[in-house]
């Protein structure tokens, strides 16, 4: 059985809105095709005609979504979901690609995944979906901040007041649960997903299914450092390509060979030499070390 694409991640969005943040700002747009409705949550006459000569400002982000702020107090919010891709194609220069592949490559374009196509003057974004779960929504950048807490996100793990005390805090508060799917949720920590989840309990010898009320204090405080260590590498590396994740500028990220445990099940622990075990956690796929993970 084919082994579906995880998610995006932070580091992984965080990587394709720097690297279209590098050549979309100042586009004007001159076109929108919505070839497929459903993607679009909002009716698609009004989409077109609020982007219409609208000039991009900026590419944003918020946990795995990102923002594309326009000149006209409009803001695009794209979600890609488990196989979203956006493929930036400009007048001159190097195409940038980021997101998942689809099947046919990502030179015959438009094709059958290509749901929603911006046509703007200095080239023309396509957001591509295979699985069609990602989504493009319009919304007035004046109620972005109001949008987004309806969404419950919780703080962003990068951020500077993102510190150790806020999130012992929030374990205390939680401490009745496991820690990787306290972790996952997405109102507790905005951006965790399955591989980086992973990779702070190995960093901090924690089991994945470890309740939170067990762990000592040093324990909660080694889960904080070892996911924003692993986050600030991941990002310096452009993601990790555990499938079919791309960057922007179409390659594969790099962060892969620097995983211990994530995708690694049934080798040799690089920091005991016991043996990665694979389960499933709160529906989730689950690695981690027999041997030094308690």
């Amino acid at each position: 059985m084919r082994r579906h694409s995880p998610m995006p991640e932070l580091p992984e969005v965080e990587t394709i809105r720097r690297e279209l943040e590098a050549v979309m700002p100042g586009a004007s747009i001159n076109r929108v095709d919505v070839r497929l409705p459903k993607i679009v949550k909002v009716p698609t006459v009004r989409f077109r005609r609020v982007l219409h000569g609208a000039t991009i400002e900026a590419v944003r982000r918020r946990a795995k979504v990102l923002l594309i702020q326009l000149s006209n107090g409009y803001t695009v919010i794209i979600h890609l979901k488990m196989s979203g891709q956006l493929i930036w194609v400009p007048r001159c220069g190097r195409m940038k690609v980021g997101g998942h592949p689809i099947p046919g490559g990502i030179y015959d374009l438009p094709n059958q995944y290509s749901h929603v196509i911006f046509h703007t003057n200095h080239g023309v974004l396509y957001f591509n979906d295979q699985r069609q779960f990602g989504y493009n929504r319009l919304i007035k950048t004046s109620a972005l901040a109001e949008w987004l807490e309806t969404q419950g996100y919780g703080p962003e793990p990068l951020e500077a007041d993102f510190t150790v005390g806020n999130f012992l805090d929030i374990l205390v508060r939680h401490r009745r649960k496991r820690i990787k799917p306290t972790l996952l949720d997405q109102t507790v920590i905005a951006g965790v997903g399955n591989i980086y989840a992973d990779e702070a309990c190995f960093a901090a010898r924690v089991r994945p299914s470890r309740r939170i009320q067990t762990m000592t204090v040093a324990e909660r405080r080694a889960v904080y450092r070892g996911l924003r260590a692993i986050m600030i590498l991941s990002i310096k590396k452009r993601g990790t390509t555990a499938d079919a994740y791309r960057t922007a500028t179409g390659d594969k990220g790099g962060m892969m060979p620097f995983l211990k445990v994530y995708g690694r099940e049934g080798k040799s622990c690089r920091r005991c030499r016991g043996i990665i075990k694979k389960t499933v956690l709160a529906g989730r796929g689950t690695h981690y070390c027999s041997s030094c993970q308690r």
